[in-house]
């Protein structure tokens, strides 16, 4: 019987029915078949490839001939420059194995190699969300001794990787098809669907500005799943606004509004890396978010380091470079003031989080620590960004907002830009979305009629982002966000419902919240504790909860361990510290600070764990912000820890706040961990060997 021999090109060196495969008594034709794929091969690696091909069609024929599903050989994993040895698909389960040819023993780099591959399965490719994906790393000759017997099942199918040599490798195949296989038949149709689904990650911000600083560009597939509002269509949206200003000669300012995790900060990034060598017009991207950039400059300048050693004699040097395209707000505003021309070269101004400008008030008191003029007093930080332009014929700025998000003292949200460009700056034309009045935050529509009745104002659908990328699978984070902070529990249930596989949970129990991020982070995921700045209750009870210093954030944020490292779990971010930036699970501690009573959220400033002070409306704004900040950070799903205070310390009767705000939030549809352990936990010894 003759057997056809099929690939589907960039994307499998062989595929078949797992019958058809078994049937085929001619193992050399499949090797030369897989020879065929990799023109590129050096003939000496060729030579042991095609021994280790052999061996596993040797190997699989035997154990595969009364198995019924697809098979797989050297599966390309698109764009990440990874080839998966072979993929099984029988009964809904997906199974990556990576063999090891006469291996007899399991080594670090393999077994990132094929947890990687796992992962990328799991995470990258939409088609998997519902199935299990089984990771075994296949030492052919090593001994029983130190294989694995059993294997964790995470709470999104993903099974942790299992060690095996080929009899544990059948044995564990056949332990999982008899748990949690399914009956499913593939028709060529499904199968070729699966072939062919679309890469889809999900990076975070500083996974992509260092595509962008080492490309100049987002590259396509890091803009996956943005929905009706595609990241491209914000940004033609702008670019639009610079050739507008630049050809008639006009002074634009553009507001990019939108939920928090829409893309904001990476459509900057991505149209300052387009200009950063000087091509079209000169662009400086820049951020009073000092955290958002200590770390990206940090990130950026490790990499520029390590890919560039003869460029760069040390660490920061390539830092120092990096900050020419990665700016602070700060070090900006006193190059202004201390500059005699008092202008600007640039002619497009990028301001990531510009919601959070100060106002007249808190700017005078900066100027004075500084000793400048006297004449910049009276201005708003909005005031004198805008002056700086004052001798060009033209310019632009870009602000990127989050609504909601002003946090420090003396930032007033959207209110100081539009005070200063309706009353002083009436030169500059202001482009929105309508979009930007959907949300309850920063008293927006206070503004809206006398903006939308003004003849410099042009209402540009595209410069808002409605869609989160950073949470894909709770796209409407904001949403639920939005109705438990205003008081909606309803709304929040209907929000959280719509949930795929994002968990949120409540606990009262600090073990168990450790527990539930350290169970459920996959490898190379990012895990890590937050907590309100104001906290205090929650730091006296756990010193893990301590914030870490500032300059020490980024070491948090980047490094993979030791005792400043988020994955350790030692210290906590704060609001100012993770603001603009993400995480893929994380441990929220719920503070006095911000707590439900009598129907309603009450802020409060903390003095100790056991002093409060009343505070003005704007400090209450701040803490509402902080919290909607802390909320939005999680990319896979998050826990929320509320404390208990011991009774004899509880003299001021903190304990039933505590307990009111518990109840609140899981009449908002969050479960707790204790009562849904199945739903949240990952399984731990989900499967194993009885020998």
């Amino acid at each position: 019987m003759e057997h056809s021999l099929k690939r589907t090109p960039g994307r499998t060196y062989y595929e078949s029915t797992i019958e058809e495969f078994v049937l085929n008594k001619k193992p050399r034709e499949i090797v030369d078949y897989l020879t065929e794929s990799d023109e590129e091969m050096d003939l000496n690696i060729l030579k042991s490839q095609k021994h280790a091909w052999t061996n596993q069609i040797s190997i699989l024929q035997k154990y595969l001939k009364d198995k019924s599903g697809y098979i797989i050989f050297e599966y390309v994993l698109s764009r990440l420059n990874m080839r998966i040895d072979v993929v099984l698909l029988m009964g809904d389960v997906v199974y990556s194995l990576e063999f090891k040819n006469f291996e007899t023993t399991f080594k670090p780099d393999a077994i990132d190699q094929a947890e990687g591959y796992g992962y990328a399965l799991k995470n990258f490719y939409e088609v998997n969300r519902d199935k299990y994906v089984v990771p075994i790393l296949i030492a052919t000759k090593a001994p029983d001794s130190i294989c694995s017997n059993k294997s964790d099942l995470g709470i999104d199918k993903l099974f942790t990787l299992f060690k095996a040599n080929i009899h544990k490798m059948e044995q564990y195949i056949e332990l999982i098809r008899s748990k949690y296989g399914s009956t499913t038949i593939y028709t060529e149709e499904d199968f070729n669907n699966w072939v062919n689904s679309p890469f889809k990650p999900n990076p975070s911000i500083i996974q992509s500005a260092r595509s962008i600083y080492m490309n100049n560009q987002v590259d396509e597939f890091f803009k996956f799943d943005a929905g009706e509002e595609n990241l491209k269509v914000t940004e033609s949206t702008v670019e639009a606004i610079v050739k507008d200003a630049r050809e008639n000669k006009k002074k634009i300012i553009c507001f990019v509004s939108g939920v928090p995790g829409a893309g904001k900060t990476l459509v900057g990034l991505d149209l300052a890396g387009k200009t950063r060598d000087g091509v079209n017009e000169k662009t400086i991207f820049f951020s009073g978010n000092g955290p958002l950039i200590n770390v990206l400059t940090e990130a950026l300048g490790r990499d520029a380091f390590k890919n560039n050693p003869l460029k760069y004699p040390n660490k920061n040097r390539a830092v120092t470079d990096v900050k020419a395209f990665i700016q602070d707000l700060h070090a900006f505003k006193q190059d202004i003031i201390s500059s005699k021309n008092k202008t600007i070269e640039e002619n497009v101004l990028i301001f990531d989080e510009a919601q959070r400008v100060w106002d007249e008030t808190q700017l005078e008191q900066w100027l004075k620590k500084k000793g400048a003029d006297p004449k910049f007093y009276g201005l708003s930080e909005a005031d004198l960004l805008l002056n700086t332009f004052n001798n060009r014929s033209w310019g632009v700025i870009v602000a990127l907002v989050g609504l909601g998000q002003d946090i420090h003292r003396g930032e007033n949200g959207l209110g100081v830009w539009f005070n200063s460009l309706l009353n002083k700056h009436k030169e500059w034309e202001i482009r929105l979305s309508d979009g930007i009045f959907s949300q309850n935050a920063d008293d927006l529509r206070d503004y809206m009629d006398e903006l939308k009745n003004n003849k410099r104002v042009k209402e540009c659908p595209g410069l808002f982002l409605k869609t989160s990328i950073r949470t894909p699978r709770a796209k409407n984070l904001s949403e639920f966000t939005e109705a438990l902070l205003f008081n909606n529990p309803s709304k929040a249930r209907h929000a959280l419902s719509k949930f795929n596989d994002y968990p949120i949970c409540i606990t009262r129990n600090l073990e168990l919240a450790l527990n539930f991020v350290q169970s459920n982070s996959a490898r190379k995921e990012r895990i890590g504790k937050l907590c309100s700045s104001n906290s205090k209750i929650l730091g006296k009870r756990s010193r893990q909860f301590d914030n870490i210093v500032n300059f020490k954030f980024s070491n948090w944020m980047l490094d993979e361990n030791g005792a400043d490292c988020s994955n350790t779990l030692i210290y906590a971010a704060t609001e100012f510290n993770i603001q603009g930036l993400e995480i893929d699970w994380s441990l929220l501690g719920w503070d006095m600070d911000m707590y439900y009573s009598n129907g309603e959220w009450c802020q409060q400033k903390m003095l100790t764990a056991k002093r409060f002070k009343e505070s003005s409306d704007i400090e209450k704004k701040h803490i509402l912000n902080s919290y909607r900040v802390l909320l939005t950070r999680a990319r896979k799903g998050m826990v929320i820890y509320i404390p208990k205070t011991d009774e004899y310390e509880d003299v001021y009767g903190t304990n039933k706040y505590l307990d009111s705000t518990y109840d609140y939030l899981k009449s908002c549809g969050i479960k707790d961990i204790e009562e849904e352990a199945t739903m949240f936990n990952k399984q731990i010894d989900a499967v194993k060997l009885p020998f």
